[in-house]
């Protein structure tokens, strides 16, 4: 294509001058037209994508992508056994303590043996070792979850029971038909006489539930939601939809957490108070609950609900008044959780509580490890919009936790390769008699917090855990249930403190005061799979992905204009101005998170591959400098700049409608990350609800006020005042003197240049040889169009 006719001659002419004015063969018109075509000819389009699928399969791209799916190759062969491993060690340790009864209360909740629960806390945590990028995270069961997997339990055992009828006997006195005027006996099959008391057998037949021809466990069910769930977080990994977590936003997983935790609090409530409530499921079932907790006041265990008030009072003073005093004193935290268990098991074995008192235990423990065994795949038609509810909500509860440990502990973590971490986890898992799992936040900060520093801490912790199954679990069997449910409730306290949240968003942030009730009254009011999803789409997640774009100064009226990404070497200077256009809410706070580093990105990449000497454009093979000796001469140049100041950075934020209280998380968020990388950073905020906004909340905390301008030719001028490294222009122009000679180059950059140079080595000839063809014929016609397509030869070859 020809960029400048005037290079061409004085003379210049249009293609279809040409046409007319010079004879030519057909031919010769049909290939000139392709040659000043604006596309590629399709040849060097195949031969650029086989060239580019070429070079991505190498060996050691192949090798490089299977070890980005198993990070464990990459830390552990440079772990420091030194320093680390005790503190794994004593982590590991303090979370298995912790584990215990969570486990098994978290088992109580899915309705499984307590035994399924410890195998929870094992497999899937000993497993993320191998796919996980966090050092904090530890998997496990999550009460929410386990609710949730109550409810497919549920749903599933009544799908796939049959009925049939049973015969029972039933004992009756003569004592007991004088007390009770109104009983009938049907059916007395044998009237036995035993000393002096006389008893009646009583034929009773009674229609009995089944679970089908092949008997389905509860735990089968479960192991098939994870199996089911591991593999939705997979795909959702492979097609890279981590940025779904963001229609979770923070106050539609408060309200669905907090409403969560009411519906453990009633699922757990006859558990603490010693009465059989019937099994209720649905929308909607915490109103027929709630009523038959009512009818059931009347039959209270007293036994059972004095030992609940004990161990609530207990857990209570525990950790709100004496964990604190304790903390100055020992250096690691006291398993208050795990003392309480000790002293009910001791206390219901020896005083006999289940025997004279009546009160529900544990029970019995196997202590042998669980072979594994496939899911139950014929199950999957029943729990599929079950499965797929659990998998989302462990997406964005993982999500949520890994966001909190990035800001804790101060470093990033990979979110896509958490979704295969998660998903892979599941599906192995799934062998193995476990229940859903996610991360949970006490779960992942107790190791750290005692000096647990990298993912052995959860190898060490399942490894405990594996022996208290094996020689400690018969002791487990006198735990009191009341005392699990206890603890479960006690455990909810920090999903109740979330309600401090509204106070923060009402004076504010009133949308998201509105999507924080919102989503708590949908979720306590149906079922919490079907609560998260209206919540999801009352908030306004349907808004379109905003655009964002370059800001440069237009001479003409002093102002400034957008301008395109390819006309970025256009613009003078090295202040960078980025605007986006549209809402700053939870629902695009990726979107510009990720598009202010792209934005950062391309303005230092385009003033960097701008720089080339005429010489070097007119010696016919520029692109082979680009590919070649420029790119080293650029790494080397970045390497000597290391962490010094970068471009200038100008955001508009002009063009936010409306910021919420996440999307204010955000700027201040990008600002800190974006000085740390040496990017000075400015803000332009000329609306008045935003600028008062900034004021009532401590966004200047962080971000320095002579940082924040009305006007952006204010915050562009102080950019440019600000101290800066030599320009990158006067660097470059030194760097592109190296250029006309062999560059040097290191060792590990020889293999990589050679590569690049055989690639646009082959590109400079294939289409040298393609513009030669047309050139001879238009040669042969006229002396002056050959000069003419000559030209436009060379701009084809710096194209291509």
């Amino acid at each position: 294509m020809i960029s400048n006719p005037e290079m061409i001659g004085s003379e210049a002419q249009t293609e279809d001058e040409l046409t007319v004015t010079v004879p030519r063969p057909p031919n010769v018109n049909t290939q000139a037209k392709d040659l000043f075509s604006d596309a590629a000819p399709l040849n060097v389009i195949v031969r650029k994508r086989f060239q580019k699928a070429r070079h991505a399969c190498t060996p050691s791209k192949c090798v490089a992508r299977l070890i980005s799916f198993f990070p464990i190759l990459t830390w552990l062969p440079n772990y420091d056994w030194s320093l680390s491993f005790f503190g794994d060690l004593s982590g590991g340790l303090t979370m298995a303590v912790f584990s215990v009864p969570q486990g098994i209360a978290l088992a109580s909740i899915t309705g499984v043996p307590p035994v399924y629960g410890l195998y929870t806390a094992i497999f899937p945590s000993f497993l993320y070792i191998f796919f996980g990028t966090s050092k904090h995270n530890a998997l496990g069961g999550f009460a929410v979850l386990s609710l949730m997997t109550h409810g497919a339990i549920e749903k599933v055992m009544l799908r796939t029971a049959t009925s049939y009828n049973a015969t029972q006997y039933v004992n009756h006195t003569v004592d007991e038909l004088a007390a009770d005027n109104e009983t009938a006996i049907y059916n007395v099959t044998l009237m036995q006489i035993l000393g002096n008391e006389t008893s009646f057998l009583e034929e009773v037949t009674i229609e009995k539930w089944t679970e089908g021809v092949t008997p389905v466990k509860r735990i089968h069910v479960a192991t098939t939601i994870i199996f089911l769930a591991g593999v939705i977080q997979v795909l959702m990994g492979v097609f890279r939809l981590q940025y779904l977590t963001s229609l979770f936003s923070e106050q539609v997983m408060s309200g669905f957490v907090v409403g969560g935790g009411i519906h453990v609090f009633f699922a757990q409530i006859g558990d603490v108070l010693g009465i059989r409530l019937p099994r209720r499921s649905g929308p909607g079932y915490l109103y027929y609950r709630i009523w038959d907790l009512i009818e059931g006041l009347n039959s209270i265990h007293y036994p059972t609900l004095s030992i609940s008030l004990s161990s609530f009072a207990f857990l209570v003073l525990g950790k709100e008044y004496m964990a604190p005093w304790l903390s100055t004193a020992f250096n690691y935290p006291v398993p208050f959780e795990l003392v309480l268990a000790v002293v009910g098991i001791t206390a219901t074995n020896y005083a006999e509580l289940s025997r004279r008192h009546n009160i529900n235990v544990v029970g019995n423990i196997p202590t042998e490890f669980p072979p594994p065994a496939l899911p139950r795949f014929d199950l999957i038609r029943h729990i599929g919009p079950n499965a797929a509810a659990i998998a989302i909500t462990a997406v964005a509860i993982h999500t949520t936790v890994a966001k909190v440990v990035e800001k804790r502990y101060k470093y990033k973590i990979n979110h896509g390769q958490e979704l295969y971490a998660l998903g892979f986890v599941g599906v192995l898992s799934s062998f193995f008699p476990v229940f859903p799992v996610t991360s949970g936040f006490a779960r992942s900060v107790v190791g750290a917090a005692v000096g647990g520093s990298t993912q052995l801490t959860c190898l060490f912790s399942s490894l405990t855990l594996l022996s208290v199954i094996l020689y400690i679990g018969p002791a487990l069997e006198y735990l009191p249930k009341c005392i699990l449910a206890t603890m479960i409730i006690v455990s909810q306290k920090g999903m109740f403190a979330k309600f401090s949240e509204l106070r923060q968003l009402w004076p504010v942030f009133k949308i998201d005061f509105a999507i924080w009730i919102m989503s708590l009254v949908l979720t306590v009011c149906y079922d919490m799979g079907e609560g998260l999803l209206f919540s999801i789409f009352f908030s306004p997640f349907s808004q379109r992905s905003p655009k964002w774009h370059f800001l440069s100064r237009d001479d003409e009226t002093e102002g400034f204009k957008e301008t395109k990404k390819r006309d970025l070497d256009t613009v003078q200077g090295n202040v960078c101005i980025f605007r986006m256009d549209g809402p700053l809410i939870f629902t695009s706070i990726d979107r510009f998170t990720l598009a202010l580093w792209d934005c950062v990105k391309k303005w230092e990449r385009s003033k960097v591959e701008t720089f080339v000497t005429i010489e070097q454009m007119n010696s016919g093979k520029a692109e082979y400098i680009f590919d070649s000796n420029f790119k080293a001469a650029r790494r080397r140049w970045k390497r000597e700049r290391g962490n010094g100041d970068r471009c200038k950075l100008v955001i508009d934020c002009g063009g936010f409608p409306y910021v919420d209280y996440l999307g204010l998380s955000t700027l201040k968020m990008v600002y800190s990350d974006l000085m740390a990388a040496g990017v000075q950073t400015y803000f332009v905020v000329c609306k008045s609800e935003m600028k008062k906004l900034l004021k009532v909340t401590d966004f200047y905390t962080v971000v320095d006020t002579n940082r924040v301008f009305h006007k952006v030719d204010d915050a562009v001028k102080a950019a440019e005042k600000s101290a800066s490294p030599p320009p990158a222009r006067e660097t470059l122009m030194a760097l592109a003197s190296i250029m006309t000679t062999d560059t040097v180059l290191a060792d590990e950059e020889n293999e990589e240049i050679e590569s690049d140079n055989i690639e646009v080595q082959e590109k400079f000839d294939g289409s040298i040889s393609s513009s030669s063809e047309s050139l001879d014929l238009c040669t042969q016609e006229n002396k002056k169009s050959s000069e003419e397509l000559r030209s436009s030869s060379e701009s084809l070859s710096d194209e291509y």
